[in-house]
């Protein structure tokens, strides 16, 4: 190879890279998506860890929304119950009055 020093260009063989075989460019990609397919199991690992923590509040906040809708109807079945044993009793009571005394 010769090399001439005033002109600045190099004389002889071009630098260039071998081809590579088909064999290693397969073993390149293999490798190339087994690195993509870790990446992706890691980032689905996270996915799920933080779906599991969102379903969770999830659940939490409808569990204190039952809680918040179902204390009013609570407590309105209980009044409704208190009047209805109020009513019985009352008409127990009228049903009583009026009746007559057998002689």
């Amino acid at each position: 190879m010769r090399i001439m020093i005033g002109s600045g260009r190099l004389h002889g063989k071009p630098f260039s890279a071998p081809m590579p075989s088909m064999y290693s460019v397969a073993n390149g990609l293999e490798i190339a998506i087994a690195i993509m397919l870790i990446v992706l199991l890691y980032h689905a690992l996270f996915i799920a860890v933080d779906l599991r923590r969102i379903l969770r509040r999830v659940d939490d906040v409808t569990k204190q929304i039952e809680e918040v809708i179902m204390k009013p109807i609570s407590m309105a079945d209980h009044v409704l119950e208190w009047i209805m044993e109020r009513i019985e009793q009352d008409q127990k009571k009228s049903k009583n009055k009026a009746k007559p005394a057998k002689k």
